[in-house]
């Protein structure tokens, strides 16, 4: 496979890049290039029992960087695969333009970050549904104005001081047996209620200030 150019490497590439957009994926690979024909075949004859000299790599020599990039399609015939050699004198050139095309097209396919507010208030609503299912489960009754006013309040900086309203589920017969256990729940009832608007006063009461 003949290597391209830079600047057709990175044509192609962006080119790949579109086509891959909607469906497929990108493989990119970069390695240094230290292929050196003429030192890995050599036909200088050597005499039997010579020593022969293993050259050193050279520790401060500044080698190409050979970049490829493909579409991963098992298809050989339709597959797609491009590189190029860039050479140690380009090399701040062309990773400066390399880097403003992965920047580019990765962006656009990143998931978009949550905002903390939008966690939180997930949190919160997940919480204060949980504590209204146990309510529902004890018998009692949850207000769904408190359960939303709980989220948006913990999702808002609250603190998430603010829960869900549990009002007792007023039961048992209007006269007769059992006419005082209804009379408690509903007191206990107008309480909470009470109790919960006297927090929210406070709760306005200190933002104002």
């Amino acid at each position: 496979m003949a290597h391209l150019s830079n600047e057709e490497f990175l044509t192609r590439l962006a080119a790949l890049f579109e086509q891959t957009k909607e469906k497929g994926t990108v493989f990119l690979t970069q390695k240094r290039f230290t292929h050196e024909p003429e030192a890995s075949t050599s036909t200088s004859p050597t005499t039997e029992g010579a020593d022969v000299e293993m050259r050193e790599p050279d520790a401060e020599r500044e080698w190409p960087l050979l970049i490829r990039a493909t579409d991963g399609n098992g298809k050989k015939d339709v597959k797609v695969k491009i590189s190029t050699i860039v050479q140690p004198a380009s090399a701040d050139t062309f990773l400066a333009a390399y880097s403003d095309l992965l920047r580019t097209h990765f962006s656009s396919t990143l998931r978009p970050k949550r905002k903390k507010a939008d966690l939180a208030r997930q949190k919160a609503l997940k919480l204060a549904k949980r504590r209204a299912a146990k309510a529902k489960a004890r018998g009692e009754e949850v207000d769904p104005a408190a359960l939303a006013a709980a989220a948006t309040s913990a999702a808002g900086g609250g603190g998430g001081g603010q829960f869900v309203l549990r009002l007792p589920k007023v039961v048992g017969p209007r006269r007769g047996n059992g006419v005082k256990k209804r009379r408690r729940t509903q007191k206990a009832r107008e309480k909470a209620v009470e109790r919960y608007k006297a927090g929210k006063a406070r709760k306005r009461g200190a933002d104002d200030a």
